[in-house]
């Protein structure tokens, strides 16, 4: 008992500690919204003082020391990055009730930024639309950047992810380049982070990419014409002798599509042979008194089984 209550009185015997005394001062600050703007571009900077040190206070904002308008006691503005190459200087100053004055500061140092995203799939020349990853195809990554300085790409850092996994471990140096098979879904979400060897970050970027299952649509090739640009929708009906259809496969890996290891066509669900230099065309013609068969296209790869496709079409000779 005599331990308990020395052991209390020494409790109620020590000063109570403030915030400031164990080292917790209010942490203020200015946040930009985007983190790296591109030059010119629009961005938001507001007051972040989470622990509360300026409540109350008078809030003036100055961008570059001229006051921006209409944003007194305001806890954000919103402001257009300089042009490439120069830096501007945000500032919010805070006079609080007992007259004290506190300078918040920002330094603004626009960025150019490009991530260009070049899926490794296929689409007709002729066709007006952009190629698409498909699961398990391959995808090329470039990250360009301009900060208004002479930097090498070999002098940066680069830290690429996937849906938030590392595309190489890590980050890596000299990498403003990667490669990587498109992840099973219909979108996946790609960023990179840009550095220079100190550390500093200079920008970074993510992108939201769509990835497509594989289509196969069917064309007619005419001798005089040349490839009909309109598919044949589920059927075609021929008055003349012969007819050569054209297979065109979208978003196919182009590895599989150059090289594929199943190229096959068939009649009536009877394997045939195509009959032309590209596996992807095959010449009919009537058989006795004409009618209707069903064909079919199906190219594929062996090694990666979602990279492939087939489809069918009537034709009708009359």
């Amino acid at each position: 008992m005599r331990l308990g209550f020395f052991t209390l009185l020494f409790l109620l015997s020590v000063p109570f500690l403030s915030m400031a005394q164990i080292g917790f001062e209010p942490q203020n600050e200015l946040t930009i919204s985007p983190a790296y703007p591109k030059p010119g571009e629009s961005f938001t900077v507001k007051v972040d003082d989470y622990a509360g040190g300026l409540f109350g206070a008078q809030i003036s904002w100055y961008y570059n020391g001229a006051e921006v308008p209409n944003s007194l006691n305001q806890r954000s503005v919103t402001l257009n990055a300089v042009s490439l190459g120069q830096q501007g200087v945000v500032e919010a100053v805070f006079l609080t009730q007992t007259g004290a004055e506190q300078k918040l500061q920002k330094v603004i140092k626009p960025i150019y930024v490009d991530l260009i995203i070049e899926p490794q799939t296929r689409v007709p020349e002729w066709y007006e639309g952009r190629a698409l990853p498909s699961f398990g195809s391959q995808i090329n990554a470039t990250v360009l950047v301009d900060d208004g300085d002479i930097v090498s790409p070999q002098n940066l850092i680069y830290s690429w992810s996937m849906n938030s996994k590392p595309v190489h471990g890590g980050p890596v140096r000299a990498q403003h380049k990667t490669s990587f098979p498109a992840p099973r879904g219909t979108d996946m979400i790609l960023s990179v982070s840009v550095s220079r060897v100190n550390g500093e970050v200079l920008a970074s970027r993510a992108t939201r990419i769509p990835i497509v299952e594989p289509d196969l649509l069917f064309f007619e090739r005419h001798s005089l014409y040349g490839l009909q640009k309109f598919p044949i929708k589920s059927s075609l009906g021929l008055i003349g002798n012969t007819v050569m259809i054209q297979a065109e496969p979208f978003n196919l890996d182009t590895r599989v599509y150059n090289r594929p290891d199943i190229a096959t066509w068939d009649i009536n669900g009877v394997e045939t042979n195509n009959g032309a230099s590209s596996p992807y065309q095959i010449t009919l013609q009537p058989s006795g008194a004409g009618g209707t068969s069903r064909v079919n296209f199906h190219v594929r790869s062996l090694e990666t089984l979602s990279q492939g496709v087939d489809s069918s079409v009537n034709i009708t000779f009359n």
